[in-house]
């Protein structure tokens, strides 16, 4: 499997962020200059609505098609999987296809999603391929954007569990 960051937040995004910040505080318009970095981390961490204009795109080459349906799943992101229909590829019979076949997907995102996604799918409950590609996808997002680092982590590194049967990580049940 191999992931490349196909699509990250412009200036022009850092911008209309930056505006999204300043309506959302009662102001009208921003100044001419992008959001500072303290800024951008301050509002990534408390996840308020103006981080869901910061996109993110990701295109996964040879994703095993199972753990495709996994990320496809969180509905607040958007998958383009490549097809397994018979009518739309050739390479094999799809309806044959073990649950493993390789595929590709651009997978775009938003960074609050991506956090959400991240705090799911990094959990040791998580299939071992899925929290493979997700680590991925989150460090080459926080190449590009570094304020995100320390955001991108499975639920409890904020110190709650919420699952069922927690995995473990932690020696109290889950719970930091």
């Amino acid at each position: 499997m191999k992931i490349t960051i196909v699509k990250a937040p412009t200036p022009e995004d850092l911008m209309l962020f930056k505006r999204c910040v300043w309506v959302t505080t009662g102001k009208i318009e921003a100044p001419g200059k992008g959001p500072s970095p303290k800024l951008l981390r301050k509002v990534l961490a408390a996840r308020h609505s103006p981080i869901r204009v910061l996109n993110f795109a990701f295109l996964l080459e040879g994703i095993p098609s199972n753990i495709s349906t996994h990320l496809a799943r969180h509905v607040h992101a958007t998958p383009f999987i490549a097809s397994l229909r018979n009518d739309r590829q050739d390479r094999m019979d799809g309806d044959l296809a073990p649950r493993n076949t390789p595929v590709d997907m651009i997978y775009y995102v938003n960074a609050e999603e991506l956090m959400v996604i991240a705090n799911k799918r990094l959990c040791l409950l998580a299939a071992e391929k899925t929290r493979e590609a997700v680590q991925g996808m989150c460090d080459l997002a926080e190449t590009v954007m570094p304020e995100l680092r320390g955001l991108l982590v499975p639920m409890c590194e904020y110190g709650r569990c919420h699952e069922i049967h927690p995995c473990g990580r932690y020696d109290n049940g889950g719970t930091a």
